[in-house]
């Protein structure tokens, strides 16, 4: 079972107008996540290179929104400054943390500064102090903790981040589950699949054709031996438990037809309850009547509480139909629904870069996770590629270099 691209609207997203900037500030961190591609070289930037990136972004990116990212930006010095900063140059804040040194204190500050929100990275593989072997599960306890802690503090926005292995794939709906009864308090959950590159058994090659150090790299581990999870297996892990669950929009991959990089979604419900999801030209509309009007694309809505407007687009959008149709059905059997508050809850799955057999890379078409880096646009999940080689590296399996090399000519 894999969602069919017929039905799913492409995000109209590219790389000079783009939702999303991704601001890396510093390459520190307080625990360690299986799968990181970010190593420390370098430390925490100074503010007044931050502040250099920030307005390339806004000049190049287009931007709705930027990722505060790293390392662990909250432990970063000038976190406030940075968060201020953002704000002031019309953009919205949104720091992407593990939460470890997230209190309420530096909560209230940061939404002082202008912060619009959080995406906060909790998973079963994290060394994280106290919680390090917990399943999906038991870590909702967690996630419910840090909810508490940012809902003391209104109108700051709340996703939550893992990344799924293939013995975490299983424990999915756990955590959505646990989404649907926070719905209101917790915004959106997304899902990234786990990507590393087998260093025993693989060549790389840098720009320049010259072999290199593959291990050098925090992503690379001696032998891989569990079967990757890709963005159907998590779709279909979803849609098993829970029917009404679909996505409505995508990005494919920069090589393969037939990838789906990113997939997202929404889900609309009140009271603890989900009444269906929003379809693909609802997901448009957001799209093209956010850019007509503030003149940029949006991947994090300002306000989850859509109330039932939403609705509006029934006649057009089979989906929101058959949820404003359960809405109604909710509202005969307890009238006082109506009053509830009725809030979207984003579901978003990405699948990350794939190595093909001659070397590169499948990556997200339209990457909306971009940095900055020496003055050009990279994809941050490969900059450690740049810091230490100087660009993309090329990676194929022992025994099939001839294979890349032909492709390569072929490609020149």
């Amino acid at each position: 079972m894999a969602p069919d691209k017929r039905n799913l609207y492409r995000l109209p997203w590219s790389l000079n107008d783009n939702p999303i900037a991704w601001l890396e500030i510093t390459d520190i961190c307080n625990i360690h996540c299986e799968g990181c591609y970010r190593q420390t070289l370098s430390g925490h930037k100074p503010l007044d290179q931050i502040k250099e990136e920030l307005r390339f972004f806004k000049r190049w990116r287009n931007p709705d929104n930027v990722s505060i990212a790293g390392g662990e930006p909250l432990i970063h010095p000038d976190i406030v400054e940075v968060v201020a900063y953002i704000a002031e140059l019309g953009m919205k804040p949104v720091v992407l943390s593990n939460a470890k040194a997230l209190t309420p204190e530096v909560n209230r500050e940061l939404k002082k500064a202008g912060l619009a929100g959080y995406t906060i990275h909790i998973d079963s593989h994290q060394t994280r102090p106290g919680w390090t072997g917990k399943s999906e599960a038991e870590l909702n306890e967690l996630r419910a903790q840090v909810t508490d802690i940012v809902s003391s503090v209104k109108g700051v926005y709340l996703i939550f981040n893992s990344t799924v292995y293939a013995d975490s794939l299983a424990s999915i709906p756990d955590v959505v589950r646990w989404g649907r009864e926070n719905l209101g308090r917790v915004h959106g959950l997304v899902f990234i699949t786990y990507r590393t590159a087998a260093g025993e058994t693989s060549i790389a090659r840098d720009a320049a054709d010259e072999e290199v150090d593959l291990s050098q790299l925090s992503y690379v581990s001696e032998t891989v031996e569990e079967a990757f999870v890709n963005s159907p297996d998590v779709y279909r892990t979803i849609k098993e438990q829970f029917a009404e669950y679909e996505p409505a929009a995508y990005l494919g991959g920069s090589i393969r037809h037939d990838s789906i990089k990113w997939l997202a979604g929404a889900q609309i419900g009140s009271g603890g309850e989900v009444y269906g999801s929003v379809g693909k030209r609802t997901m448009e509309l957001a799209q093209i009547g956010h850019h007509l009007f503030t003149g940029t694309y949006i991947a994090y809505l300002s306000d989850a509480r859509v109330g039932a407007k939403v609705f509006l687009m029934a006649p057009w959008d089979p989906l929101v139909r058959q949820a404003a149709g359960r809405w109604l059905r909710a509202v005969v059997r307890k009238p006082s629904r109506i009053f509830s508050p009725i809030s979207a809850q984003t579901i978003g799955i990405i699948q990350a870069p794939d190595l093909q057999p001659d070397g590169r890379a499948d990556m997200c078409d339209s990457c909306p996770d971009m940095t900055v880096y020496d003055g050009k646009l990279i994809n941050s999940c490969r900059m450690d590629e740049y810091r230490l080689f100087g660009g993309f590296l090329s990676v194929v399996e022992k025994g099939k270099q001839k294979e890349a090399e032909t492709v390569t000519q072929l490609e020149r």
